[in-house]
Order: C-alpha cells, then sequence, then structure tokens
C-alpha cells in the first residue's frame, strides 16, 4: 500500500487528493496535504484558490481537447453538486456570455454541451450597450462557487476518506518533502500553483520561466444578481484598462464578484484604484440592473499561469545524499481555469499514476 503526500491546499491539490481516496480506496495506505496556506487564509495573494471568482466559464479553443475534457468533467460535477449537496457552496445560476460576432463560439456552444443553452436578443445586446452589428451573446445553465466554503468542503470529505491535513512552512525544493515527513513518499502531488517554478529550480529549471503570474483584481458587492454576465471584449468606446473585461458572479450566500483583469507576468498585491473605478464603470454600463452598488472589499489575486498550459504528468528527481528518487506528480498551471476544470484534471492525474500506486513500497532513508 502506498503512502501519498499532496503539497498545495489550493482547489488543485485538494480536487487531487478527494480524487485519490476516492480512486484507490484499497491501495493509498496515507495520504497526507501539506501546505503553509489553507482556505480561511487571505495573507499571500499567491495562493489563489481563497480569492477566486469562481465560476464555470471554459477558455478551452476548439483543438485543446484535453482541456475540453476537463473542463466538462467539472460542469457535470458541479451540476450534480447543486442539486444533492448544497453545503458545497456550489449553486446554479444562468450565464449570460457576450463576445464578438468576429470570434468563433464557444466549443460549448458548437457542441451543444451546456444545459439550457438559447441565443441573447438583439434587444438585450442593445440594452447592455453592445452593438448587435459587432456583438453576439448566450445565456446557459452554469455554476457559481463560493472558494472557502467549497474547500472546506472539499477537506470534510478527504478527511472522512482518512486523508490528513498539516500546516508546514513553505519549501524550498520539492525534495525537502523527505525531511518533512522523514521517509520518501511513494507519491507527491505538486499542486503547488503560482510558485512551482520556484519550487522546481534546482531538479527542473526549465519550469522556472514556464510559470508565470496573471494578476487579477476583484470587487465584492451586496447587491445580488439573478444571473452571471461575461463580456469578453469591451467595446472601444468604455476605453478600459489593458487585459480589462467583465466578470459578474452572484454568490449562494448573496452579493457578487465584479471583475476584473488578465495581467499577465504581474507579481504586484497591491490593488490599483484607478481599475476599480473602471471595473465599476465597465459594470454599470453593461449591467444597468447594478447602476448602484456598494463595494464592500476590492483585493488583488495571482492565477498560476503557465507557457503551455496545465502540467499533468508524472516526474523523478534525485535525492540528495541518496542514490533514490522522489516520483512526483504535478497538476499545477492550470491559469484562471481552477475550479472549472478541477475535477477532469484530478482524474486525468488519477489515471496517470496507476502504476505507480499498484507497485508502491515506501521506503525511509
Amino acid at each position: 500500500m502506498s503512502k501519498v503526500v499532496i503539497l498545495g491546499a489550493g482547489v488543485s491539490g485538494l480536487t487531487s487528493a478527494l480524487c485519490l481516496l476516492q480512486t484507490y480506496p484499497g491501495q493509498i495506505k496515507d495520504l497526507s496535504i501539506l501546505s503553509s496556506e489553507w482556505p480561511g487564509d487571505y495573507h499571500a495573494h499567491d495562493f489563489t484558490s481563497p480569492w477566486a471568482g469562481a465560476n464555470w466559464a471554459s477558455f478551452a479553443q476548439q483543438h485543446e481537447t484535453d482541456q475540453i475534457t476537463r473542463d466538462k468533467d467539472a460542469y457535470i460535477k458541479f451540476g450534480q453538486l447543486s442539486k444533492t449537496e448544497p453545503e458545497s457552496g456550489v449553486k446554479s445560476f444562468p450565464l449570460k456570455m457576450f463576445l464578438l460576432k468576429s470570434h468563433p463560439d464557444p466549443w460549448y456552444v458548437e457542441q451543444n454541451f451546456v444545459e439550457e443553452l438559447k441565443v441573447v436578443s438583439d434587444e438585450e445586446l442593445r440594452y447592455r450597450n453592445m452593438d448587435p452589428a459587432l456583438y453576439k451573446g448566450f445565456e446557459f445553465k452554469n455554476f457559481t462557487v463560493t472558494p472557502n466554503v467549497y474547500n472546506n468542503y472539499l477537506i470534510s470529505k478527504i478527511v472522512k476518506l482518512g486523508g490528513k491535513v498539516k500546516r508546514v512552512p513553505r519549501l524550498d525544493t520539492i525534495t525537502d518533502i523527505v525531511k518533512v515527513v522523514g521517509h520518501v513518499p511513494d507519491l507527491v502531488v505538486n499542486a503547488t500553483g503560482v510558485n512551482a517554478g520556484k519550487l522546481l529550480r534546482k531538479v527542473d529549471p526549465s519550469e522556472v520561466n514556464k510559470v508565470v503570474p496573471i494578476k487579477g483584481q476583484i470587487l465584492q458587492i451586496y447587491e445580488d444578481l439573478p444571473y452571471q454576465v461575461m463580456v469578453e471584449t469591451l467595446p472601444k468606446e468604455l476605453k478600459g484598462k489593458p487585459n480589462q473585461f467583465l466578470n459578474i458572479f452572484p454568490r449562494a450566500e448573496g452579493g457578487c464578484i465584479v471583475g476584473g483583469i488578465f495581467n499577465k507576468g504581474d507579481w504586484s498585491s497591491t490593488v490599483e484604484e484607478d481599475l476599480s473605478k473602471s471595473i465599476l464603470a465597465v459594470c454599470r454600463n453593461h449591467v444597468p440592473e447594478l447602476k448602484s452598488t456598494t463595494v464592500y472589499n476590492s483585493y488583488v489575486a495571482l492565477r498560476p499561469g503557465r507557457e503551455g498550459g496545465v502540467r499533468i504528468e508524472l516526474s523523478e528527481y534525485p535525492i540528495d545524499g541518496t542514490s533514490r528518487t522522489l516520483r512526483v506528480v504535478h497538476n499545477y498551471g492550470i491559469g484562471g481555469a481552477g475550479y472549472q476544470s478541477s475535477y477532469g484534471s484530478a482524474a486525468e492525474l488519477c489515471s496517470k499514476v496507476a502504476k505507480v500506486i499498484a507497485s508502491a513500497k515506501t521506503s525511509k532513508l
């Protein structure tokens, strides 16, 4: 039986842990999640999961079949949770998605994958200050996730299945995990998000420059909205900030989050007041229902981007001072799609480690 260590307690690490326990119930002797940050912590802007929007809106292009598969899995799972486990923090809302007519339809529209799909009328486009000659819109059944409610729900499921959780200081390099746990795990899951490049710099240096932050900025408002709104490309006359778009996601507990920005390579954790004003102006322009809003919080978070997309693959790294290697499966670099592809990414990870789990023989140094 195998001993598994999950490094990272964001949505990718937690979902990977739950999937492993559910997939290999008789083959995993011990599973521990180690992290310096946990759901409920708000001191680290590079611990992205607590700060997320979060909803389902696949960014995958038509040719990105692996990512489409991941996103499909999460849509189906969120649908189940919204119906049967409302305590998960997942709630169903319609999504009104607007994009330029010159852009291709999303894969989930072309494939008629999402439920309750319909085309937004020209009348509504005009109401939302978008020219029907330039813009198109779709509406479909979708889901909003309240991050800390959801992630604590995942932890409760993991603990019930025998998983353990422990807060530890941040590691300098990934092989330091051996010193922390006192043995060589049969498998380490690297779900360290935007910090993965730093953690791998000694054993996998090519990843250092591949892993990049993608800064986001969000406002939280008290007002409710009965649907989500997303505008992919803002009208030029709005003169929004570079890389700005519109996201409005109502939450299960009430209120909405409003964003946002997609600043690749920006490590800053500072809230930009001019951007906050621009976010509100765009919100009020496209959603007249929210002409009067009360902002009670604003914050920044760093999405875990990676050149080449998410990394879900096995690696082996030498452990200093020994002849042994550390077997690692990676799950990082998902960018802004952490929640909406979480179950699919975890399922893919589980399939890749089947032989490792089956052949595990944990050893001490």
